[in-house]
């Protein structure tokens, strides 16, 4: 059963049959993709009024039918976690709204579609959000074995080795657990080709990737490195991958005298770090280590 609640029973009775709707789609709990049939939210006390579950991701429009049809009458505004719980300007477009964190949210749309206003009572996680490698080779989960490292709030690095290399043709994307601000891929199913010997001053493989496109396939199995970074959510991300043993001809030495920093796989710093799995970071060199 949908657990949407789009206004109050009080106010309910009131809405005139006439009274024009909004359409939503989403991930969320009660929402889906499907724009023929979405939810429908009424004009109630002059707004429209929406609290969502566990949502990452909501597109509303003024129009329901195909894609076509409900994306030309989408609405949007630029929410980020510095603006949660401020009237935002609306405007027409139809790129999904991404909250800043999975939560309970309520929207709430003034009634001449001027602004939008976000707010929830589910606490901004605190560390980096967890990233991962999501394929054919994992069956697109959110495994794990197959976290990236975090180097920073905005840059993400993994080792591809053993049982976490990637086969060749296998389809993959980097994204987070629940496919939203963090969903990269190389767009319309492409070859990723990792030089063996790239020119000097390249790496092996850089290039940009979308947000929210079809994956890529390798052209072999890939054992190695593979470091992504963006500047903002939904931006394009520069991804590097670096065969095994091979590092980016403009990689920095790393200094083996460097101190350790130590971080939790949530990516919280640790100071005196327990027994225990951690990342660490050293000089310019991150990797998982096991303390005992």
């Amino acid at each position: 059963m949908k657990k949407f609640y789009a206004f109050a029973a009080a106010a309910m009775a009131a809405v005139s049959m006439n009274a024009q709707s909004l359409y939503v789609c989403g991930a969320g709990e009660g929402l889906g993709w499907t724009p023929d049939a979405p939810f429908e939210v009424a004009l109630a006390g002059g707004a429209y009024t929406m609290e969502i579950n566990d949502l990452t991701s909501i597109k509303i429009s003024t129009a329901m039918g195909d894609w076509d049809s409900f994306n030309a009458g989408a609405l949007f505004v630029s929410l980020d976690k510095t603006n949660v719980g401020q009237a935002l300007e609306v405007v027409n477009g139809d790129a999904n709204i991404l909250t800043p964190w999975k939560g309970d949210w309520k929207i709430v749309v003034a009634g001449d579609l001027s602004t939008m206003t976000f707010t929830t009572t589910t606490p901004a996680p605190t560390g980096a959000t967890p990233v991962y490698l999501r394929g054919a080779m994992n069956g697109w989960g959110s495994d794990e074995a197959w976290q990236m490292t975090s180097v920073s709030e905005n840059k993400y690095t993994f080792e591809c080795k053993g049982e976490t290399m990637i086969p060749m043709g296998t389809m993959f994307k980097i994204a987070d657990a629940d496919w939203g601000s963090i969903n990269y891929g190389a767009g319309d199913g492409a070859t990723i080709y990792v030089e063996s010997e790239p020119e000097e001053g390249e790496n092996c493989y850089e290039a940009v990737w979308v947000y929210n496109v079809e994956g890529g396939t390798t052209e072999d199995d890939f054992e190695g490195t593979i470091t992504i970074s963006w500047e903002s959510a939904q931006g394009d991300a520069t991804v590097i991958m670096n065969l095994e043993g091979m590092g980016s001809i403009k990689d920095i030495t790393v200094d083996a005298n460097a101190p350790k920093t130590y971080y939790n796989l949530q990516g919280v710093e640790v100071a005196n770090p327990a027994a225990g799995l951690y990342i660490v970071r050293q000089g310019n060199k991150v990797a998982k280590e096991l303390v005992k």
